[in-house]
């Protein structure tokens, strides 16, 4: 039997009611359940991710940067977080500041008018501080071009560890990342198996 492409490790697809699904995934000790666009979910299905199979963790933090997989909340079942021991989507994202999880992350800008500083910030931390706070922005909404914008006009620091961990991210290539997807669907698809019992019809 030829050897799988990738690892039965997560991030996994997951059904989600009758017409959804989500991406399980963990951060430090939790599992969590990410929300796919239906643009999201239809590229995972395009490249042959199928309902209750795995793919790389690049893969989801590709489809984080786009806003694809989004709103993260928590979904541990019993027994649940032993299969993600060696899910390593956290080590593709950057993290909170304050608390080291990947989760929902925000550029926040806080403090007090003439000493301020921008932080990544999970969202326990932005609770702690959001009297201070002066801006916050989902890291999905931000890339190269918008995050040198926001150091130009003044409204983010310049030179902070939360810019330099963002430009880091954008400059990551995922397109090797799905080409590889890509070819593994390829070649499943060649072996002509029918289709996958609850896969969702999109």
């Amino acid at each position: 039997m030829p050897r799988p492409l990738y690892s039965p490790a997560v991030p996994l697809l997951r059904r989600e009611g009758p017409k959804d699904a989500v991406a399980l995934t963990k951060d430090k000790d939790r599992v969590l359940a990410y929300n796919l666009t239906p643009a999201g979910l239809r590229r995972l299905r395009d490249n042959g991710v199928r309902i209750g199979s795995s793919f790389p963790s690049s893969i989801l933090a590709s489809l984080i940067r786009t806003g694809d997989a989004h709103s993260p909340r928590p979904a541990e079942e019993p027994g649940q977080g032993k299969l993600f021991d060696a899910d390593t989507t956290s080590n593709e994202l950057p993290r909170c500041e304050a608390t080291g999880s990947t989760a929902d992350l925000h550029l926040v800008v806080h403090g007090t008018e003439g000493s301020v500083i921008a932080q990544l910030l999970a969202p326990d931390a932005r609770f702690v501080l959001r009297k201070s706070t002066i801006l916050s922005v989902p890291i999905w909404l931000l890339d190269l071009e918008r995050l040198d914008q926001l150091e130009a006009s003044k409204l983010v620091p310049a030179a902070t560890k939360a810019s330099a961990s963002l430009r880091l991210w954008f400059r990551r290539d995922y397109d090797q990342a799905w080409e590889k997807l890509a070819k593994s669907h390829s070649q499943q698809s060649a072996l002509d198996l029918g289709p996958t019992p609850g896969e969702l019809s999109l």
